[in-house]
């Protein structure tokens, strides 16, 4: 249904109610963003602090095959291309 509930501090990702779900194939969470991903469309979203990789309006995700986050970054990887992109 491309529905997903969060709670907690709205400035760390607690409130995901603006945000589009439809065909999220994988979710990964850094110390207070989130990143939700469509391997299929290559089309993301991301949402809380910005600084712990809450914005990623600048990436492209066009072949992505996994996502990564640790406390403060994420990393797309495009394993059939050799390449990845952080933020």
């Amino acid at each position: 249904l491309g529905q997903a509930v969060c709670w907690g501090y709205s400035s760390s990702g607690g409130d995901c109610s603006s945000v589009d779900f439809t065909g999220a194939t994988d979710i990964c969470v850094s110390r207070s963003a989130y990143f939700a991903l469509n391997v299929d469309l290559g089309q993301a979203v991301c949402w809380g602090n910005a600084g712990a990789g809450g914005d990623c309006s600048s990436i492209d995700f066009s072949g992505v095959t996994d996502i990564f986050g640790n406390w403060y970054s994420f990393v797309a990887l495009k394993k059939n291309l050799g390449q990845a992109v952080c933020w």
